[in-house]
């Protein structure tokens, strides 16, 4: 149920607002209904509203002043406003606080449910929007934790054959999910990613071991010397050989 205050200083539209309108029909619960502005923002300190409706001109803290302070309290809070035709004018100038509605008092009966219903509808809106915020930020957070976790896998089993599937296991994942979450990370596809890193760490040990090329390429996941060479002068443009014996500077194509 929707929580709705309320102040007006005439008490025939206090009276309506109590007894006439079903608050209940539109989802809504009438807590509280002020003869004034101040009071009204007082009881608002206590508890926060859904919707605020507002008399325009009233003793004490007008309904701008409500306005102002459900602006900047309960920036999300739905106001409607009521006002006598002589009125409207002044009342204009609370739009610049985002006022859901204005309701002329001679038709409050049969205004002021639509413009409830149009409060609530959008505090409906606003709650599945923000539902769907948290869960898209919690979705994301899970997302960048699994990118990592990835990313951890890779580096720590670059020695050995990595396959989607045994990743997927190891990681509680879904293999596809798991590819796709890289390729939109990186921008790039899984696989192809893990064979730049294998000729990178192999470049790596070219330069600060001297061990023979079989070696090095067991030492990063390739069972196959020639396989490894062939992917070795694809990111590289150089054989392995050619590679150590030029002192680990790449070749550039002109």
């Amino acid at each position: 149920m929707w929580k709705v205050m309320a102040a007006d200083d005439e008490a025939y539209i206090r009276e309506a607002l109590a007894k006439l309108i079903s608050w209940e029909k539109m989802g809504c619960r009438l807590l509280y209904v002020a003869e004034d502005g101040k009071k009204l923002i007082e009881r608002m300190r206590e508890e926060k509203p859904d919707i605020v409706i507002t008399d325009i001109r009233m003793p004490g803290a007008d309904g701008l002043k409500v306005c102002q302070y459900v602006h900047e309290t309960y920036p999300e809070a739905q106001v409607i406003i009521l006002s006598a035709y002589s009125e409207f004018e002044y009342a204009r100038a609370a739009i610049k606080y985002g006022v859901c509605e204005y309701v002329l008092k001679i038709s409050v009966l049969e205004e002021l449910p639509g413009a409830v219903e149009k409060a609530a509808h959008n505090l409906e809106k606003q709650q599945k929007e923000s539902l769907a915020a948290s869960a898209e930020l919690e979705e994301r957070k899970e997302n960048d934790s699994l990118y990592e976790q990835m990313i951890r896998y890779i580096d720590e089993n670059l020695e050995k054959k990595i396959t989607l599937e045994e990743m997927a296991e190891s990681l509680h994942a879904n293999g596809s999910y798991l590819s796709r979450l890289y390729k939109n990370k990186r921008g790039v596809n899984l696989f192809d990613d893990i064979l730049r890193k294998r000729v990178e760490k192999a470049k790596e040990y070219m330069i600060t071991t001297d061990w023979k090329i079989y070696r090095i390429s067991e030492a990063v996941g390739f069972e196959d010397t020639g396989y490894f060479s062939r992917v070795f002068k694809r990111y590289t443009h150089m054989s392995p050989k050619e590679f150590r014996s030029m002192g680990g500077e790449e070749y550039e194509e002109k």
